[in-house]
């Protein structure tokens, strides 16, 4: 039986599916282009991949875009002033890339306490809806802050369900009836050197979270 993610996506040989690694590798160039780790004192950041979670009534995938910040080995307590505004960068990366896709919603993740994107002792989460993100590109005085506030009162504390503010991280590769799909960034990355830049980073076989 065809998996969830080849009967979604079609195959290379026909013109149905929507290319979800195509977007993701754009979504993470958009990211390299908005943040760079100096500026922002973290160890790295990438957009490293799409959870395909279900399909929708007209047999589209539904999807979550993942976005992930290294915020760094000697971290203990994160600067959430950082956090939310390396939040909303992601958001505005992400959002334009997977424009007419159906989003369930996007998923920002930040390690910490330990080395690189996936090998730190904590990770967590933020759950953004489609809602925010769109307000995030096209809304004008929806900054940062605003967002924060937003997600803040928006959060009903199920870290299952956006919006979640700050919760556990998810991995879309363990669920039943998902995938994962990585694009090239993501696959350059996992050969690169573990101190690569935002730009050359990606999710190292392709989980979304810890």
């Amino acid at each position: 039986m065809p998996s969830l993610l080849d009967r979604l996506l079609g195959d290379d040989d026909t013109d149905e599916g929507v290319d979800l690694q195509e977007r993701e590798d754009d979504a993470h160039d958009a990211l390299q282009n908005r943040v760079t780790p100096e500026t922002y004192g973290i160890d790295d950041c990438a957009v490293t991949g799409v959870a395909v979670v279900n399909e929708g009534p007209d047999e589209e995938p539904i999807t979550v875009p993942i976005a992930r910040f290294s915020l760094g080995e000697d971290v203990e307590s994160p600067d959430f002033d950082r956090v939310w505004e390396l939040a909303s960068e992601a958001i505005r990366a992400m959002q334009p890339a997977f424009d007419e896709v159906f989003v369930r919603h996007y998923d920002v993740q930040f390690t910490f306490d330990g080395d690189g994107l996936f090998e730190a002792e904590e990770c967590r989460r933020m759950a953004v809806t489609p809602e925010y993100a769109d307000r995030l590109v096209s809304e004008t005085g929806f900054d940062a802050a605003a967002f924060e506030e937003a997600m803040l009162a928006a959060d009903d504390i199920d870290d299952h369900v956006a919006p979640v503010a700050w919760g556990e991280c998810v991995d879309y590769s363990r669920n039943d009836n998902a995938a994962v799909v990585t694009g090239s960034a993501a696959a350059m990355a996992g050969a690169s050197a573990a101190g690569a830049s935002c730009a050359g980073a990606g999710a190292a076989g392709g989980a979304g979270g810890c």
